[in-house]
């Protein structure tokens, strides 16, 4: 029963070793990796950009195609002049 019990407490300690190895040297490679992975997708997203801008990929108008540029203006609400004027007066309720 011992040699049980003993078996079992170093097969615990075996399977939380192997779980802190792998924890460890997995986050070993992704700090390794991660920023080059990163990296060489950011080149060719950029490589991309600049093959579209240099073939004239860009944006491609059949003819008859209706197209709609949206402004980021946000139009004035209220002007000085519009309007209508409304007077306050004070009034004390005193008793």
């Amino acid at each position: 029963m011992e040699l049980y019990i003993l078996l079992n407490i170093v097969s615990f300690f075996d399977l939380l070793m192997i779980i802190l190895v792998v924890y460890y040297g997995f986050k070993f490679l992704i700090r390794f990796f991660a920023p080059r992975i990163v990296d060489n997708a950011a080149n060719k997203i950029y490589q991309d950009m600049q093959n579209k801008s240099a073939s004239g990929e860009g944006r491609t108008v059949r003819k008859g195609d209706m197209t709609i540029d949206y402004s980021n203006k946000k139009p004035k609400q209220f002007g000085r002049k519009e309007g209508d004027y409304i007077e306050f007066e004070e009034i004390d309720d005193k008793k």
